[in-house]
Protein backbone atom coordinates (compact mmCIF):
# COMPACT_ATOMS: atom_id res chain seq x y z
CA UNK A 1 0.00 0.00 0.00
CA UNK A 2 1.13 3.58 -0.97
CA UNK A 3 2.98 5.00 2.48
CA UNK A 4 2.87 2.01 4.55
CA UNK A 5 6.04 3.00 6.60
CA UNK A 6 4.57 6.51 6.95
CA UNK A 7 0.94 5.17 8.35
CA UNK A 8 3.08 2.55 10.57
CA UNK A 9 4.95 5.10 11.90
CA UNK A 10 2.25 7.77 12.23
CA UNK A 11 0.36 5.07 14.49
CA UNK A 12 3.62 4.22 16.62
CA UNK A 13 3.58 8.05 18.16
CA UNK A 14 1.61 7.29 21.22
CA UNK A 15 3.63 4.65 22.35
CA UNK A 16 6.81 6.99 21.76
CA UNK A 17 5.19 9.87 24.05
CA UNK A 18 4.57 7.07 26.41
CA UNK A 19 8.33 5.83 26.75
CA UNK A 20 9.17 9.81 26.96
CA UNK A 21 6.43 10.21 29.77
CA UNK A 22 8.60 7.47 31.72
CA UNK A 23 11.98 9.47 31.18
CA UNK A 24 14.01 12.45 32.06
CA UNK A 25 14.50 14.16 29.03
CA UNK A 26 12.30 17.23 29.60
CA UNK A 27 13.98 17.56 32.83
CA UNK A 28 17.66 17.32 31.42
CA UNK A 29 16.61 20.00 28.77
CA UNK A 30 15.27 22.39 31.23
CA UNK A 31 18.44 21.92 33.10
CA UNK A 32 20.53 22.79 30.46
CA UNK A 33 18.79 25.61 29.47
CA UNK A 34 18.93 27.35 32.62
CA UNK A 35 16.83 30.60 32.26
CA UNK A 36 19.44 31.14 29.39
CA UNK A 37 18.61 33.22 26.09
CA UNK A 38 18.48 30.53 23.48
CA UNK A 39 18.60 29.92 19.43
CA UNK A 40 16.93 27.09 18.59
CA UNK A 41 17.91 25.28 14.96
CA UNK A 42 16.81 23.34 12.59
CA UNK A 43 15.57 22.81 9.30
CA UNK A 44 12.12 21.60 7.46
CA UNK A 45 10.23 19.59 9.94
CA UNK A 46 12.67 20.46 13.15
CA UNK A 47 12.44 24.39 12.10
CA UNK A 48 8.74 24.42 12.24
CA UNK A 49 9.01 21.95 16.13
CA UNK A 50 11.99 24.94 16.68
CA UNK A 51 9.54 27.82 16.05
CA UNK A 52 6.81 25.70 18.45
CA UNK A 53 9.78 25.19 21.44
CA UNK A 54 10.40 28.96 21.14
CA UNK A 55 7.12 29.96 21.84
CA UNK A 56 6.72 27.83 24.38
CA UNK A 57 9.77 28.92 26.27
CA UNK A 58 8.90 33.05 24.96
CA UNK A 59 5.24 32.72 26.85
CA UNK A 60 7.43 31.91 29.88
CA UNK A 61 10.00 34.97 30.19
CA UNK A 62 13.10 33.35 28.45
CA UNK A 63 14.20 34.65 25.18
CA UNK A 64 14.27 32.03 22.78
CA UNK A 65 14.34 32.68 18.58
CA UNK A 66 13.82 29.74 16.46
CA UNK A 67 16.50 30.04 12.90
CA UNK A 68 16.43 27.95 9.92
CA UNK A 69 19.59 26.64 9.79
CA UNK A 70 19.87 27.94 5.96
CA UNK A 71 20.00 31.34 6.96
CA UNK A 72 22.65 31.17 9.06
CA UNK A 73 25.35 32.17 7.08
CA UNK A 74 23.46 35.61 6.58
CA UNK A 75 21.93 35.81 9.81
CA UNK A 76 24.27 35.31 12.76
CA UNK A 77 25.67 38.38 13.97
CA UNK A 78 23.21 38.55 17.35
CA UNK A 79 23.18 34.82 17.86
CA UNK A 80 26.98 33.74 17.68
CA UNK A 81 28.55 32.17 20.69
CA UNK A 82 24.77 31.74 22.27
CA UNK A 83 23.23 28.78 23.56
CA UNK A 84 21.74 26.86 20.85
CA UNK A 85 19.68 23.86 20.94
CA UNK A 86 19.48 21.72 17.61
CA UNK A 87 17.02 20.02 16.29
CA UNK A 88 17.45 16.88 13.97
CA UNK A 89 16.24 13.82 13.02
CA UNK A 90 19.25 12.57 11.61
CA UNK A 91 21.92 14.49 13.32
CA UNK A 92 23.64 14.31 9.39
CA UNK A 93 22.18 17.57 8.46
CA UNK A 94 24.72 19.43 5.73
CA UNK A 95 23.02 22.81 6.46
CA UNK A 96 22.37 22.33 10.30
CA UNK A 97 26.21 21.36 10.59
CA UNK A 98 27.52 24.32 8.49
CA UNK A 99 25.27 26.24 10.63
CA UNK A 100 26.76 25.55 13.72
CA UNK A 101 30.28 26.65 12.35
CA UNK A 102 28.93 29.83 11.58
CA UNK A 103 27.21 30.77 15.07
CA UNK A 104 30.20 28.58 17.38
CA UNK A 105 27.91 27.71 20.08
CA UNK A 106 29.10 28.60 23.75
CA UNK A 107 26.98 25.64 24.69
CA UNK A 108 25.00 23.62 21.97
CA UNK A 109 22.18 21.21 23.27
CA UNK A 110 21.37 18.61 20.25
CA UNK A 111 17.97 16.71 20.44
CA UNK A 112 18.12 14.42 17.95
CA UNK A 113 17.10 10.77 16.56
CA UNK A 114 19.96 9.76 16.34
CA UNK A 115 22.23 9.55 19.06
CA UNK A 116 25.66 8.33 17.15
CA UNK A 117 25.49 11.64 14.52
CA UNK A 118 27.78 14.53 13.87
CA UNK A 119 25.34 16.32 15.86
CA UNK A 120 25.70 14.29 18.58
CA UNK A 121 29.22 14.22 18.75
CA UNK A 122 29.53 17.88 18.78
CA UNK A 123 26.88 18.66 21.09
CA UNK A 124 27.65 19.45 24.99
CA UNK A 125 24.33 17.46 25.79
CA UNK A 126 22.71 15.33 23.54
CA UNK A 127 19.13 14.25 24.11
CA UNK A 128 18.03 11.28 22.35
CA UNK A 129 14.43 12.10 21.64
CA UNK A 130 14.12 8.26 21.21
CA UNK A 131 11.13 7.89 18.47
CA UNK A 132 13.31 5.02 16.81
CA UNK A 133 13.47 4.78 13.17
CA UNK A 134 12.08 6.40 10.59
CA UNK A 135 11.31 4.64 7.29
CA UNK A 136 9.23 7.06 5.23
CA UNK A 137 11.42 10.36 4.34
CA UNK A 138 8.39 12.40 5.59
CA UNK A 139 9.06 12.80 9.87
CA UNK A 140 6.23 11.86 12.02
CA UNK A 141 7.61 10.12 15.35
CA UNK A 142 11.00 12.29 15.73
CA UNK A 143 8.56 15.39 14.84
CA UNK A 144 6.29 14.93 17.66
CA UNK A 145 8.74 13.43 19.95
CA UNK A 146 10.88 16.82 19.61
CA UNK A 147 7.82 19.04 20.35
CA UNK A 148 6.76 17.02 23.42
CA UNK A 149 10.13 17.23 25.32
CA UNK A 150 10.45 20.88 24.10
CA UNK A 151 6.60 21.57 25.60
CA UNK A 152 6.94 19.70 28.80
CA UNK A 153 10.69 21.36 29.30
CA UNK A 154 9.04 24.87 29.04
CA UNK A 155 6.63 24.08 31.42
CA UNK A 156 8.75 22.72 33.59
CA UNK A 157 10.86 25.98 33.53
CA UNK A 158 8.20 28.20 34.44
CA UNK A 159 7.10 25.88 37.39
CA UNK A 160 4.10 24.77 35.55
CA UNK A 161 2.04 21.64 36.41
CA UNK A 162 -0.01 21.25 33.57
CA UNK A 163 2.27 19.24 31.24
CA UNK A 164 3.66 16.79 33.17
CA UNK A 165 3.92 12.60 32.46
CA UNK A 166 0.19 12.25 33.41
CA UNK A 167 -0.97 14.68 30.76
CA UNK A 168 1.20 13.29 27.59
CA UNK A 169 0.12 9.77 28.85
CA UNK A 170 -3.22 10.67 28.57
CA UNK A 171 -3.14 12.44 25.29
CA UNK A 172 -1.14 9.30 24.37
CA UNK A 173 -4.10 7.23 24.77
CA UNK A 174 -6.62 9.86 23.30
CA UNK A 175 -4.69 9.79 20.27
CA UNK A 176 -4.29 5.73 19.68
CA UNK A 177 -7.86 5.40 20.58
CA UNK A 178 -8.39 8.20 17.46
CA UNK A 179 -6.20 6.60 15.17
CA UNK A 180 -7.67 2.85 16.23
CA UNK A 181 -11.77 4.18 15.64
CA UNK A 182 -13.94 4.64 12.68
CA UNK A 183 -13.38 8.98 12.84
CA UNK A 184 -10.45 7.62 11.08
CA UNK A 185 -12.93 7.05 8.23
CA UNK A 186 -13.49 10.86 8.03
CA UNK A 187 -9.53 11.98 7.57
CA UNK A 188 -10.02 9.55 4.53
CA UNK A 189 -13.25 10.78 2.88
CA UNK A 190 -11.94 14.47 3.31
CA UNK A 191 -8.48 14.17 2.19
CA UNK A 192 -9.55 12.38 -1.07
CA UNK A 193 -11.60 15.44 -1.52
CA UNK A 194 -8.86 18.02 -0.14
CA UNK A 195 -6.54 15.73 -2.60
CA UNK A 196 -8.37 17.63 -6.19
CA UNK A 197 -7.96 20.86 -5.10
CA UNK A 198 -5.47 23.56 -6.55
CA UNK A 199 -4.07 24.80 -2.88
CA UNK A 200 -4.55 24.25 0.62
CA UNK A 201 -4.39 26.95 3.09
CA UNK A 202 -4.04 26.15 6.80
CA UNK A 203 -4.97 29.13 9.06
CA UNK A 204 -3.50 29.16 12.66
CA UNK A 205 -2.40 31.53 15.46
CA UNK A 206 -0.14 31.09 18.30
CA UNK A 207 0.57 26.91 18.68
CA UNK A 208 -1.04 26.48 15.69
CA UNK A 209 0.82 28.32 13.54
CA UNK A 210 4.41 26.52 13.59
CA UNK A 211 1.78 23.28 13.40
CA UNK A 212 0.45 24.77 9.97
CA UNK A 213 4.02 25.59 8.63
CA UNK A 214 4.41 21.64 9.50
CA UNK A 215 1.01 20.61 7.91
CA UNK A 216 1.60 22.50 4.81
CA UNK A 217 4.82 20.71 4.22
CA UNK A 218 3.48 17.26 4.77
CA UNK A 219 0.97 17.99 2.25
CA UNK A 220 3.74 18.91 -0.04
CA UNK A 221 5.69 15.94 0.79
CA UNK A 222 3.25 13.43 0.88
CA UNK A 223 0.81 14.48 -1.83
CA UNK A 224 2.54 17.00 -3.58
CA UNK A 225 0.06 19.68 -3.57
CA UNK A 226 0.74 23.26 -2.81
CA UNK A 227 -0.34 24.27 0.39
CA UNK A 228 0.80 27.06 2.52
CA UNK A 229 0.83 27.80 6.29
CA UNK A 230 -0.20 31.32 7.39
CA UNK A 231 -0.63 33.19 10.56
CA UNK A 232 -5.07 33.50 10.57
CA UNK A 233 -5.00 37.22 10.92
CA UNK A 234 -2.39 38.08 8.36
CA UNK A 235 -3.78 36.11 6.39
CA UNK A 236 -6.75 38.73 5.87
CA UNK A 237 -4.51 40.86 4.72
CA UNK A 238 -3.84 40.56 1.17
CA UNK A 239 -3.63 36.73 1.14
CA UNK A 240 -7.24 36.02 0.95
CA UNK A 241 -7.46 37.15 -2.63
CA UNK A 242 -6.52 33.56 -3.32
CA UNK A 243 -9.03 31.83 -1.99
CA UNK A 244 -11.55 29.74 -4.71
CA UNK A 245 -13.50 27.12 -5.28
CA UNK A 246 -10.37 25.41 -6.38
CA UNK A 247 -9.04 25.66 -2.61
CA UNK A 248 -9.29 24.01 0.49
CA UNK A 249 -8.39 26.28 3.99
CA UNK A 250 -8.14 24.79 7.07
CA UNK A 251 -7.98 25.86 10.55
CA UNK A 252 -6.34 24.80 13.53
CA UNK A 253 -8.63 25.83 16.22
CA UNK A 254 -8.69 26.12 20.56
CA UNK A 255 -9.76 28.02 22.37
CA UNK A 256 -7.08 30.99 22.39
CA UNK A 257 -7.17 31.01 18.83
CA UNK A 258 -10.85 30.16 17.86
CA UNK A 259 -12.05 33.85 17.29
CA UNK A 260 -9.25 35.12 15.40
CA UNK A 261 -9.02 31.49 13.14
CA UNK A 262 -12.78 31.49 12.56
CA UNK A 263 -12.59 35.29 10.86
CA UNK A 264 -10.82 33.68 7.11
CA UNK A 265 -12.97 30.33 7.45
CA UNK A 266 -16.06 32.35 7.50
CA UNK A 267 -14.85 35.02 4.63
CA UNK A 268 -14.27 31.73 2.65
CA UNK A 269 -17.63 30.51 2.31
CA UNK A 270 -18.14 33.21 -0.28
CA UNK A 271 -15.10 32.13 -2.54
CA UNK A 272 -16.64 28.75 -2.00
CA UNK A 273 -13.44 27.37 -0.47
CA UNK A 274 -13.74 23.51 0.98
CA UNK A 275 -13.51 24.19 4.67
CA UNK A 276 -12.61 21.89 7.55
CA UNK A 277 -10.99 22.24 11.30
CA UNK A 278 -8.99 20.09 13.84
CA UNK A 279 -8.26 20.68 17.00
CA UNK A 280 -11.80 22.25 17.91
CA UNK A 281 -15.19 22.71 16.36
CA UNK A 282 -15.91 26.05 14.87
CA UNK A 283 -19.99 25.78 13.81
CA UNK A 284 -20.76 23.12 11.48
CA UNK A 285 -17.93 23.41 9.62
CA UNK A 286 -16.27 19.77 9.76
CA UNK A 287 -13.87 18.75 12.44
CA UNK A 288 -10.78 16.34 11.56
CA UNK A 289 -8.37 14.71 13.89
CA UNK A 290 -8.88 14.20 18.17
CA UNK A 291 -9.85 16.59 20.37
CA UNK A 292 -7.66 16.29 23.63
CA UNK A 293 -6.22 18.18 26.65
CA UNK A 294 -4.89 21.56 26.49
CA UNK A 295 -1.34 20.46 27.79
CA UNK A 296 -0.05 18.58 24.41
CA UNK A 297 -2.93 19.31 21.68
CA UNK A 298 -0.38 20.36 18.91
CA UNK A 299 0.41 16.54 19.40
CA UNK A 300 -2.94 15.71 18.33
CA UNK A 301 -2.81 18.25 15.60
CA UNK A 302 0.53 17.26 14.13
CA UNK A 303 -0.78 13.51 14.07
CA UNK A 304 -3.95 14.79 12.63
CA UNK A 305 -2.18 16.73 10.03
CA UNK A 306 0.26 13.77 9.22
CA UNK A 307 -3.51 11.69 8.44
CA UNK A 308 -4.54 14.29 6.07
CA UNK A 309 -1.15 13.93 4.38
CA UNK A 310 -1.02 10.77 3.84
CA UNK A 311 -4.26 9.74 2.78
CA UNK A 312 -4.42 12.82 0.15
CA UNK A 313 -1.08 11.26 -1.25
CA UNK A 314 -2.94 7.98 -1.77
CA UNK A 315 -6.03 9.88 -3.43
CA UNK A 316 -2.94 10.91 -5.35
CA UNK A 317 -1.46 7.95 -6.02
CA UNK A 318 1.89 9.05 -5.08
CA UNK A 319 4.52 6.99 -2.46
CA UNK A 320 4.93 9.08 0.74
CA UNK A 321 6.88 6.57 2.22
CA UNK A 322 9.75 8.22 -1.07
CA UNK A 323 8.69 11.60 -2.09
CA UNK A 324 10.56 12.68 -5.14
CA UNK A 325 13.51 14.37 -5.30
CA UNK A 326 13.87 14.06 -1.31
CA UNK A 327 16.04 12.38 1.46
CA UNK A 328 15.75 11.39 4.54
CA UNK A 329 19.21 13.24 5.44
CA UNK A 330 20.00 16.15 3.13
CA UNK A 331 23.58 16.52 2.12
Amino acid sequence: MLGAHFEREIREQPDVWREIARSDKAERLAHAIRDRDVVLLGSGSSLFVAQLGALALRRRGIRAHALAATEATLDNAAYREAAVIACSQSGRSADLLHALDVLHPADLIALTNTSDSPLADRANICIDVGSGPEVAVPASKSVTATAAILLWAAGLMSGSHTRNAQMLVETAEDVRAWLDGLEVERVREAAARIARRRSVVIVATGYGLPVAHEFALKLKEASYIHAEGFSAGEFRHGSAAMLDATCAIIGIVDEVARNVVNRPLLEAVQAESLRYVIGGHIGDIPLLGPVVGEAFNTLAWLVASQMIALHAGRARFVESDAPRGLAKAMV
